[in-house]
Order: C-alpha cells, then structure tokens, then sequence
C-alpha cells in the first residue's frame, strides 16, 4: 500500500487472514477462561433437582444440603427434557441461586462454543494467508514477460 493505494484481490487475504487469527486466537483464549472458571468455580455442590417447567429456559427445583428448596431458570435448554424429569444440578453453597444443570450443555456450553469458534477463526485466518501468498505468487509468475 504505497501513497494511500487499496489493497484488493489476493493481496488483501493475508491481510484478512491476520485478522481472523487475531480473533481465534481471542477466542481461544476467552474458551479456556470459562472453562477454567467453570472448573473452579464455586459450583462444587451437587444435588439432584426436577424439571418443574420444561419451557425454553427450563424451570428446575432442587433442595440443597440443608434441605432449602431453590428455584432457577437454566440457560441452556434441551428437547430431551419434559416436565418431572430428574436432572443433576451443580450450585455454589454459599449462593444456591448460582445453579446450572450438571451436564457438559449446561457447564461448559459458552466454553465449547467460545473454542469451536476461536479454532474456526484461526484455521480460516490460516487458510486465507496460505492462499493469499500461493495466488500472489501466481499473479508474480504470470505477470513477468
């Protein structure tokens, strides 16, 4: 880019493919992050709770270690789930509120999907410089006399 010219066509991928580097590499990053949260993190309680509404966001009731009966919307839903089901809960005991099903959609769902989308990220930035210098090269070859 000499004197304010736009870079376009084949010298613009790798360019591009930078950025989608960048950003699944934060991707990644911001993955192992929840996940070390989630693994850490103060849900170490574990009770068995019931589907009391099986709407969108799920409706579970479970009785903590002291026998308090909690309430909670869980963020991820799934079809498999009806009305009096069991399910496995994971809550902070200091905080029952703070609950989610104990299953890997309910934990490590924003992770998953936070690396999933990092790696795509990364391999497509990785794809687009290999093919940026390889169709360069080509215009480079074809263009001398």
């Amino acid at each position: 880019m000499v004197g304010g010219d736009r870079v376009t066509g084949a010298a613009a991928l790798p360019i591009v493919g930078r950025v989608f580097i960048i950003l699944g590499i934060v991707g990644l990053i911001v993955s192992g992050v929840l996940a070390i949260v989630e693994m850490y993190g103060p849900r170490t309680a574990l009770a068995t709770g019931r589907i009391v509404a099986a709407e969108y966001n799920p409706r579970i009731e479970f009785s903590t270690a002291d026998g308090t009966v909690i309430r909670f919307n869980n963020a991820v839903h799934s079809s498999f789930w009806g009305d009096g089901d069991s399910v496995p809960v994971a809550y902070d005991p200091t905080n029952p509120q703070n609950a989610s099903v104990d299953s890997f959609a309910g934990r490590w769902f924003l992770a998953g999907l936070a690396g999933m989308l990092g790696g795509f990220f990364l391999l497509t930035g990785i794809v687009l410089i290999v093919l940026g210098r390889v169709l360069m090269r080509r215009v480079i070859t074809n263009s001398r006399p």
